[in-house]
């Protein structure tokens, strides 16, 4: 079993982006993410056999995903799960039409997934107790492909690694 997701990864110039803004607002008592981490998740999947992971890779053939482009202009704090992120006030209907798709291919797989409405974020910081607060320039994140990841434990925290990638239309 894997624990899987779909992602996309920011350019490095946007990496560094988001590293900075984490540099300058995480808490000392909170945990950054690691700048290779940094992603905007997709779709949660959860832990997914080799079966199911192969017939949903099968199925992404089919699909037309979209070139996908975010403005994360907002720094927000999630209470209950403790997580400093980056948000948008102007979400994309592309990215959330493309989200329903990929979550239509797992039900269809017999994937439970969480109904909840998709949030585009940029997890900065895990275990925050406190909202703080930052001017910034809008964070502009282009992406031209989307990737399903795993999620791995190490010794030294999570490391992501990317199973399968898939590029966007060229329209």
């Amino acid at each position: 079993m894997k624990r899987l997701f779909f992602a996309i990864w920011p350019d490095e110039c946007t990496r560094q982006q988001c590293v900075k803004i984490a540099n300058a607002v995480v808490p000392e008592q909170a945990h950054s993410v690691q700048a290779a981490n940094i992603h905007v998740t997709l779709l949660f999947l959860g832990n997914i056999d080799p079966d199911k992971e192969e017939r949903f890779k099968q199925a992404l053939a089919a699909v037309q995903a979209p070139r996908m482009t975010l403005c994360f202009d907002k720094l927000s704090f999630w209470k209950k799960p403790g997580i400093l992120c980056l948000t948008t006030t102007n979400p994309s209907p592309e990215i959330e039409s493309f989200v329903e798709v990929l979550s239509k291919l797992a039900r269809g797989l017999g994937i439970p997934i969480d109904e909840r409405p998709f949030k585009p974020h940029v997890t900065l910081a895990k275990k925050v107790k406190n909202q703080v607060s930052l001017g910034f320039d809008p964070i502009i994140w282009h992406s031209s492909s989307f990737s399903l990841v795993e999620s791995c434990q190490v010794s030294s925290g999570i490391v992501y690694r990317t199973v399968g990638e898939w590029k966007a239309n060229k329209a």
